[in-house]
């Protein structure tokens, strides 16, 4: 018995040690606030903005976390029309549900300036 409780107890305290997804290409300076990073590039297409936002939640949210890594490329293109979270390129999403992290990556060309 107390062997499938040290097993279990190594496999449970591994998933702390898991590494947490962080896939994003920056494509100029990088910029951090808060528990968010993201650079962003003037194109021919317009304003592209890519993003990623980590966040600790007890329960795993994906319209959320969308939302609020949408929330962080508006706050880049103030001057452009705001971006929906379900008109983003979600490049990367993670939970974790032993650390409660969820990770996002997204991006957006911004083309219409208000």
């Amino acid at each position: 018995m107390s062997r499938i409780l040290v097993i279990f107890s190594i496999l449970l305290l591994s998933g702390c040690a898991a590494p947490t997804l962080k896939m994003i290409n920056h494509v100029g300076e990088i910029t951090y606030e808060g528990n968010a990073e993201y650079s962003s590039k003037q194109t021919e297409q317009g304003l592209f903005v890519i993003a990623f936002h980590s966040v600790h939640r007890f329960l795993p949210d994906t319209q959320k976390d969308y939302q609020e890594c949408s929330d962080v490329l508006n706050s880049v293109a103030k001057n452009y029309k705001p971006v929906l979270w379900n008109e983003v390129t979600v490049a990367a999403h993670e939970y974790n549900g032993v650390t409660g992290t969820a990770n996002t990556t997204c991006s957006f060309t911004f083309k219409e300036v208000i």
